[in-house]
């Protein structure tokens, strides 16, 4: 208790610069814990299930002109699941088809459901994947409109009911009869859902092993050990069934992989952990070193208290003990202000990371946060006091403190290095989504308006669109099958299209390069790309567009457009067709073009809409939001890469300033002698300045050299976008070096003023 009485008076005693080092440990260990949760957390992705680890996931890796990609493709052909389970059963136990790629809008009584998240499966899906059915029977997945409720869900729309027989409306025209309820999910799933639709419901025609490769399949093994046996037959057994030829320009390798690594098998994913765990440990490892330098900066302070209690029969276990309880208290603290952090910017933290708090922190997570809180106190607190505990007596009442510096020299080191990494991560994220936001796309964007209508019939859309070309605000309005920031293809072909009506190239502001604009059905506008890796013959115009299905190519070229960027920048830039087509269903994605001033036409065009179509929660975005939504992921890693920059920049600069601190006190006298002897306020800190650049150039430079490989890193997951100029790199540096400058100018300013006689007159 003695112990933890004279910890309380040294903190106390010692209160500016304590609040110091709680604030940056506190900081350090939020975002520390943040983010090594989150990497557990992805870590443990489907792990959920019953037996897991039996359960296994056909994946496709497309081989194209001998290339293989570099990431696997979790969707595959619906007959895998029935032809692998007959043909394997040794190893198969079960097998089941699911398919994620439609979303219905669901409504009960006509208010729309929200939060709803779908998926359609079959009879076998349950019992394959190992999700527990609470109530109902699976076999009903085998009818139409047919559809079974997570828990949550089930409670959240009947809670005084029970939900089997109840109906449900999908797209406002199909009814739904709730036929079971089964255990809700975890949300560290690929598969996240709380709605099944039977599989006849979402499919229109049931794909084969040469399309439709839109399909989930999934198998449970016998045992652990059968998923690398499979494998070894498994390109065997699937020619039994497609006999494909493996010389073709465009062929698929299957992989069946198991599913809990299904999330890190993508590329992307594991960039992005890797980059998560670097950023994580630099801010924690940072603030941790911060710490450090504090306490061994009030050596000069403390080393007398240590040596007296030493002369008093203190020995060194009994020192060490007095640091731990000192510092166990600091962590404490910081364990409260990052807890009060969490509860005040608890919603922005989750908008940012994109999970709950309550998951990542969940029960079979929280040995991160406890390891990580035990690792600060371990390193934060023996480190220290091992250096104190080993203080001679002898030494206690001489210039011990000297033989010191090079430590707080190394530990600015780290800090620095720190900094320099973290900014210079930050300047490519927030290059990277200007990049996104404001690169051409290949078309007028400006003043252009989507939505995706929801109608039951041709003549509702007709009517919609024509009453939309009436208002005096709207230049023109035009349909196609896809949005054009999006992308339709299948197996085996290499181009990506979308149909049109004749006015939609115009209308969007594509810029056309050569040829003339489609006039009747079946007549092609194709990118640039489209003709280079494609192959096409000149003259283009006149040719027939390789890459499609006879079917799929009723016409020919009449035109070569600026390459639109549908595939947004996280893929390559691939080969796409602008097909004119008839007015049918189907071409349901409606593009208006507005007047000017864009936003307040804008706000009209939504308020019509409401009011024409006042039960559709669907409504018009303009494409800046579009875009804006498809850069989002960057959007918040560049959001926590600034987080945790400026909580990095603050540490490092509180650390510099109490080293700054700490050495013009020791070094005072030097200075007051200097400044006796001719020395002027601007040699005074060309001399403190010129000590800290021996450390800082060396280590912004390291910071800014890795910074610049991680960064490169990073980038590889947008093929078409460049990292940065290096000297935009160098320039961060020499802007961060200015800037340690001059805190230690303005920090130091005042002992360089000072009268001399003030520090020397003791002597």
């Amino acid at each position: 208790m003695r112990q933890i009485y004279y910890s309380f008076r040294i903190l106390l005693r010692g209160r500016g610069s304590n609040i110091v080092k709680l604030l940056s440990l506190s900081l350090g260990l939020l975002i520390g814990v943040l983010l090594f949760s989150q990497i557990a957390f992805e870590l443990s992705y489907e792990n959920f299930y019953k037996d897991a680890d039996r359960v296994a996931i056909l994946q496709i890796r497309w081989v194209k002109g001998g290339i293989p990609d570099k990431d696997l493709d979790d969707t595959a052909h619906r007959p895998a699941a029935s032809d692998l389970s007959g043909a394997l059963p040794q190893w198969v136990e079960s097998g089941c088809v699911a398919m994620k790629m439609m979303q219905y809008s669901f409504s009960l009584n006509g208010y729309e459901v929200e939060g709803t998240d779908m998926i359609g499966a079959d009879t076998l899906f349950f019992s394959t994947v190992g999700i527990e059915v609470l109530q109902g029977d699976v076999h009903d997945l085998a009818t139409r409109n047919v559809i079974f409720l997570s828990e949550s869900m089930a409670r959240k729309l009947f809670p005084d009911e029970n939900p089997i027989g109840k109906i449900l409306t999908a797209n406002e025209s199909q009814e739904m009869t709730v036929r079971g309820v089964y255990r809700d999910l975890q949300p560290n799933t690929e598969y996240y859902h709380n709605i099944v639709v039977s599989l006849p419901t979402v499919e229109w025609s049931k794909g084969t092993w040469n399309n439709n490769d839109i399909y989930h399949i999934f198998f449970r093994m016998r045992h652990v050990e059968d998923i690398e046996a499979m494998n070894g037959s498994l390109e065997r057994t699937i020619r039994l069934f497609n006999d494909y030829d493996r010389n073709r320009d465009f062929c698929p390798e299957y992989v069946l992989t198991p599913l809990s690594k299904v999330h890190l098998s993508n590329s992307d994913n594991r960039r992005r952990l890797i980059i998560l765990a670097v950023l994580g440990f630099s801010v924690f490892f940072i603030s941790i070193m911060n710490y450090v330098l504090a306490a061994i900066a009030s050596l000069g302070n403390r080393a007398k208290v240590v040596g007296v209690n030493k002369c008093c029969g203190a020995g060194n276990g009994q020192v060490m003990g007095m640091f731990l309880w000192e510092t166990g208290i600091v962590v404490l603290g910081a364990i409260v202000v990052s807890a009060l952090l969490l509860y005040l910017f608890g919603r922005n933290i989750e908008e940012m990371m994109q999970v709950k708090l309550s998951e990542i922190f969940c029960p079979d997570n929280l040995w991160v946060a406890a390891l990580t809180v035990l690792l600060l106190f371990l390193v934060a607190g023996i480190l220290p006091g091992r250096i104190f505990a080993h203080i001679p007596v002898t030494q206690v009442f001489r210039h011990y403190t000297d033989g010191k510096r090079g430590w707080k020299c190394g530990l600015l080191f780290v800090q620095f290095v720190g900094v320099a990494f973290i900014l210079g991560m930050l300047l490519t994220v927030v290059g990277q989504y200007h990049t996104i936001i404001n690169t051409d796309l290949g078309f007028r964007s400006e003043g252009l308006a989507n939505l995706r209508l929801s109608v039951k019939n041709l003549n509702e859309r007709q009517n919609v669109c024509e009453a939309l070309r009436h208002q005096p605000y709207v230049e023109g309005v035009s349909c196609a099958s896809n949005r054009i920031l999006s992308h339709y293809n299948t197996t085996g072909l290499g181009t990506h299209y979308m149909r049109m009506e004749k006015e939609y190239p115009q209308l969007m502001g594509m810029q056309l390069i050569e040829g003339d604009w489609p006039e009747k059905e079946g007549d092609i506008l194709v990118g640039e790309t489209t003709v280079k890796e494609l192959k096409i013959a000149q003259p283009v115009v006149g040719q027939r567009c390789p890459g499609l299905d006879e079917g799929e190519n009723p016409g020919i070229i009449v035109g070569v457009v600026k390459d639109v960027r549908n595939m947004g920048f996280a893929s390559k830039m691939k080969s796409t067709a602008f097909i004119c087509h008839g007015d049918v269903l189907w071409m349901n994605d409606v593009n208006v073009r507005l007047k000017e001033p864009y936003e307040e036409n804008l706000k009209k065009l939504k308020a019509f809409y409401s009011e024409l179509r006042p039960t559709d929660k669907n409504q018009f975005a303009s494409f800046k939001e579009i875009r804006e939504i498809r850069g989002r992921s960057v959007y918040r890693f560049q959001n926590t890469v600034f987080v945790t920059s400026v909580c990095v920049l603050f540490i490092v600069l509180m650390g510099l300033l109490g080293y700054v601190n700490n050495e013009t006190g020791r070094r005072s006298k030097e200075i007051a002698i200097r400044k006796v002897n001719g020395a002027v306020a601007a040699d005074i800190l060309h001399l403190l300045s010129a000590d800290i650049l021996k450390v800082a150039v060396g280590a912004v430079v390291l910071g800014i050299i890795s910074s610049w490989y991680i960064s490169g890193i990073w980038m590889e997951q947008f093929p078409d976008s460049e990292l940065l100029s290096p000297l935009w790199f160098v320039l961060l540096g020499i802007c961060l070096l200015a800037l340690i400058v001059l805190v230690v100018v303005i920090k130091a300013w005042r002992i360089a003023n000072e009268n001399p006689v003030k520090s020397i007159k003791s002597e």
